[in-house]
């Protein structure tokens, strides 16, 4: 404690040390300062919860380990994964790069899109955890050799543990929230340049979100009933990230949907709601065999969820709001067929 109160001191007045807890008022900005001491104390492997009392600020203080980020492997994995997402994107129009790489750059409009959309999602859920004193990776891309979409997503890995539910709510929200405001004008631009064509059997359609089939109506009007919009590869990277906020918003597991539930409402409904979800999943998979795939994938990583280091009675209203705007976005974005066969 002696050299978490030196560090404290420099901010604020230590009025009070309880083993691990010290009461203090901060000379300045609290906010500024609780930040500057988050990021101080992080180095030297210390996290704390912060509860307001009146004038003073309870710090609780926890230790953790401390371990350097690699930085190599992410931008290794990043470059992989645009090169990747460059050959998809080419294939969509039409262009095989290994035939002539010369027609590389054709793929530059969904690379672009994706990679933002995917990269902002995972660094939003980089900078709640820094904000709130919780240790992740950089976000790692998944390079993936799909003619489709060239990437399976990118993610990062929590080292240390979420400090409060405000902290759990804060990073599970915010990247969904990223990935859907990313999505909106990528899908504006791409649908203002798709084509509509005639619709003929065999031809893979993709499901259409609420949100995807509103920006849709404004871009395009209303499509007629033997139509079928061919998306240009800029619009697809926004149907993708809509989709891929939707999955990751599943109330299940720890996905940033079960960080949310959990954050929300604790360990009893978040294990009920999970277990649902799953066999929820079994019917749905009549109408798209993928859901089959995500059941048998989540069983595997488990349905159970991590406790925060310590839990508070009452969340902050910011924090509900969160969890309000994460389900209406799931609800906009969420589609039980996102792809079939027009028979």
């Amino acid at each position: 404690m002696d050299e978490i109160i030196k560090e404290i001191e420099k901010v604020g007045s230590v009025v009070e040390v309880l083993g691990n807890k010290a009461r203090v008022i901060f000379y300045e900005n609290p906010d500024k300062s609780i930040k500057e001491l988050r990021d101080k104390l992080s180095r030297i492997g210390v996290i704390f919860k912060v509860n307001k009392e009146n004038d003073y600020f309870l710090l609780t203080f926890a230790e953790i380990g401390v371990e350097k980020n690699n930085v190599i492997i992410p931008i290794l994995l990043l470059i992989l994964t645009i090169f990747t997402t460059l050959i998809a994107g080419a294939l969509q129009q039409g262009y095989v790069p290994w035939q002539n790489w010369a027609h590389l750059w054709k793929g530059i409009p969904f690379s672009f899109a994706v990679i933002l959309i995917l990269g902002g999602h995972e660094l939003s859920h980089f900078i709640a955890a820094r904000r709130n004193g919780v240790k992740t990776t950089f976000p790692h891309f998944i390079p993936f050799p799909n003619p489709l979409i060239g990437t399976m997503g990118a993610f990062i890995r929590v080292k240390s543990p979420v400090t409060d539910r405000k902290a759990l709510l804060e990073m599970g929200a915010s990247g969904p929230i990223a990935s859907f405001l990313l999505s909106i004008p990528f899908s504006v631009y791409g649908l203002y340049n798709s084509k509509v064509i005639h619709l003929h059997e065999g031809n893979i359609s993709l499901g259409t979100p609420i949100i995807f089939q509103i920006i849709s109506r404004l871009t395009l009007g209303n499509i007629p009933e033997n139509a079928m919009v061919l998306l240009h590869p800029v619009a697809f990277a926004g149907w993708l990230g809509f989709f891929v906020t939707a999955l990751n918003l599943l109330p299940v597991g720890q996905l940033d949907g079960g960080h949310i539930l959990y954050g929300i409402f604790g360990e009893k409904i978040h294990f009920i709601t999970s277990r649902i979800l799953l066999l929820v999943l079994l019917p749905l998979g009549f109408l798209w065999s993928g859901w089959w795939t995500w059941a048998i994938l989540l069983l595997v990583l488990g349905s159970r969820h991590p406790k925060p280091l310590y839990w508070e009675e009452k969340l902050p209203s910011s924090a509900i709001y969160l969890g309000v705007a994460s389900f209406l976005i799931f609800i906009l974005c969420f589609v039980p067929i996102p792809i079939r066969v027009v028979p």
